[in-house]
């Protein structure tokens, strides 16, 4: 098939989960069909580091908000909080979550819309895969004639009402903008052909909310589980670990909830614990929680070996849609796992069975040093999260039910 890919993130480098099941999702098409990638652009050496690495996909790019626009919004949100006072650790925060920043109307790329109309005026497609809820009103201005599929990893409405249950300070202006983007993204993805979620739960909660039942499907995106000697066996180092970059706001949630609600008591059980967290944080927050002893911002990790080898893994998400990569990662290390519901959502993970699932602060504690002190339960969970994972997150399966979506409606 000659298929047009068209999404808001440029696969390359690949260092954090959203890149990392796209990444894998192209790798394993690119050699089956004709694809065009119609992606933000990024710095030259990615460009060609990426059109080395898939020498027979056509790479296009289109051009990045201007960096000031950001910016406006943070500035209007400060605006907005009265008074000369310092503003609170809530009210800041709120400056990163789509509660506050997203916008489905307005066209935050410049000439994307120019770029692709010359794209499918010149090409004859027989699929367009249109990724990433930012792009959805795209729907307008597709040729006809070939069959358009929309992949949703993250549910924007959903992710929104969880961001407004961590607040304490509620408003009927907060639910103004979850109600609207609920019309509109719901009524966005009835206009394409197909839907893919991500998950089932994924799946369950949209065709609640009013996608046509037969429009949805689920796909997931793929991990790679290789045999190798790291953990094996598994020893405890005393060592917890966290995947993600602070950029994706619920990333910078569950660190703040983690350290703020269980690290101390942690430290008092277990005072030697070291906390490292991967992935690219801002100086300024990092020094904001310079007081918490033993805790590490690693930056981004090229090799993960080190990071992993002896490390429990943490997933403390109050925020969420979609598949949660880092838990995927996880389990590709041989590493066992204490997460919140939400940050385990629409995985084949189980509290008891493969990992401890955990809601308050002290029950996520009492996890943690349950499997930090037993090193049959350690290797439990490793095993069984091991072997759910390998049977439905597979490269080969995750590339055959991609294939049969595009198979059905073709």
């Amino acid at each position: 098939m000659n298929i047009l890919l068209i999404s808001v993130v440029f696969p390359f480098p690949i260092e954090d989960g959203g890149k990392v099941g796209t990444h894998k999702m192209i790798e394993n098409l690119r050699d089956k069909h004709q694809i065009t990638l119609l992606v933000p652009e990024s710095r030259p050496e990615n460009m060609r580091e990426l059109k080395r690495l898939w020498p027979n996909v056509n790479i296009v790019t289109f051009a990045n908000p201007p960096c000031d626009a950001k910016e406006h919004i943070v500035k209007k949100i400060l605006k907005s909080i009265r008074g000369n006072k310092k503003p609170t650790k809530e009210q800041l925060f709120k400056q990163s979550m789509l509660l506050q920043t997203t916008d489905l109307v307005n066209l935050h790329f410049a000439d994307f819309l120019k770029v692709l109309l010359e794209i499918t005026a010149n090409n004859d497609f027989d699929l367009i895969q249109v990724e990433f809820i930012d792009l959805a009103p795209v729907i307008h201005f597709l040729p006809e004639k070939p069959k358009k599929i929309f992949v949703h990893h993250e549910i924007r409405h959903r992710r929104m009402r969880l961001e407004y249950q961590t607040l304490h300070n509620h408003s009927k202006e907060d639910l103004w903008r979850i109600e609207n983007i609920q019309v509109l993204e719901i009524g966005l993805l009835n206009k394409y052909d197909k839907v893919i979620c991500l998950t089932e739960i994924d799946k369950e909660f949209l065709r609640e909310d009013g996608v046509i039942e037969s429009k949805l499907e689920v796909s997931p995106l793929p991990v790679v589980i290789s045999e190798h000697p790291v953990n094996r066996p598994f020893v405890f180092q005393n060592k917890l670990v966290f995947l993600g970059p602070e950029v994706h706001f619920p990333n910078l949630d569950a660190v703040d909830w983690f350290l703020t609600n269980c690290w101390e008591k942690l430290q008092k059980i277990f005072p030697d614990l070291v906390f490292e967290i991967v992935g690219k944080w801002n100086e300024k927050t990092i020094e904001s929680y310079q007081n918490y002893k033993n805790v590490k911002f690693m930056g981004f990790v090229d090799d993960l070996s080190e990071v992993m080898t002896g490390a429990i893994m943490v997933v403390p998400l109050r925020i969420g849609s979609g598949m949660r990569m880092k838990i995927l990662e996880g389990v590709s290390w041989h590493v066992p796992v204490v997460s919140t519901p939400v940050g385990a959502e629409g995985l084949p993970m189980f509290h008891g069975q493969n990992c401890f699932l955990s809601t308050t602060p002290f029950d996520f504690v009492a996890s943690i040093e349950a499997l930090a002190t037993d090193t049959d339960l350690q290797n439990k969970f490793i095993e069984g999260s091991r072997e759910l994972i390998k049977s439905g997150f597979s490269i080969e399966d995750c590339i055959q039910k991609r294939e049969n979506i595009f198979n059905s409606i073709v």
